[in-house]
């Protein structure tokens, strides 16, 4: 019987070491390192030139923008509206018999202004004020003198202003991007070329710029305005792009 009970018991303690054993390999096969075969690490983005690039074109403004209108004042409101809607019909006549369409003008502005004598205690009402703007394009940039003196000859007694800008930006924006793109890749290379290293292809563009923004000229009104020569505009494209170092 004690025979029996030595021989169930040392079954039993070789059961447990052969289940260790196995604890031992399953635990041990968790830390192991990953074969040749797995998946490849992926390529560190941090190797890359990152430089600035600027493309500016100059270019002879071919669109004026001139904002015009009338300005009077009324101690009737209604008198006030009237006599400024009579004087803006005549302005806009005017500027229609020479040429400009009527898709090219358009109001900007059209406000009243309660005038008072702050000197009373009470600051009664003394009269009101009407502003009513248009903004004008001129083509070509020539006419602008001609077009700010037939419209204050037609009763427009505010020139608020005056700018010259481009129509259609698209193909010198397009010159400019180039321009810009090639001096990045300039100084990429000169800088790949003094830190010992091959440049290899973009990783990342980003492109900003200041496209051309009307550049204001000095308002002039009356007879005699004369020629308002409008200079020359400048695009300008700015790309950041980063080059892969190989």
């Amino acid at each position: 019987m004690r025979g029996l009970q030595r021989l169930v018991l040392a079954s039993v303690f070789i059961a447990t070491l052969a289940l260790a054993g196995a604890m031992v390999v399953v635990l041990g096969g968790a830390g192991e390192a990953p074969s040749p075969g797995a998946a490849a690490a992926e390529p560190s983005t941090d190797r890359v030139i990152s430089v600035s690039g600027e493309g500016r074109v100059f270019i002879r403004p071919d669109l004026a923008i001139v904002t015009l209108g009338v300005e009077l004042s009324n101690p009737d409101i209604a008198a006030a509206q009237r006599e400024a809607s009579q004087r803006m019909e005549a302005v806009l006549a005017e500027l229609k018999a020479r040429g400009i369409p009527e898709e090219k003008i358009k109001t900007v502005s059209y406000s009243i202004w309660v005038e008072r004598n702050y000197e009373q205690p009470d600051q009664p009402i003394t009269g009101y004020r009407v502003f009513h703007l248009v903004e004008v394009q001129v083509q070509p940039v020539d006419r602008v003198g001609e077009i700010i003196e037939a419209a204050v000859a037609a009763g427009a007694n505010s020139i608020s202003g005056i700018s010259f800008t481009v129509a259609d930006p698209s193909a010198v924006i397009r010159q400019a991007r180039e321009l810009a793109m090639r001096d990045a890749r300039e100084r990429a290379s000169h800088l790949a070329q003094l830190a010992g290293v091959t440049l290899g292809a973009p990783v990342r563009i980003t492109e900003g710029g200041a496209f051309p923004p009307p550049v204001p000229v000095e308002a002039r009104a009356g007879a005699g305005a004369g020629p308002m020569p409008p200079g020359e505009t400048v695009v300008s494209v700015v790309v950041t792009v980063d080059y892969a170092i190989q």
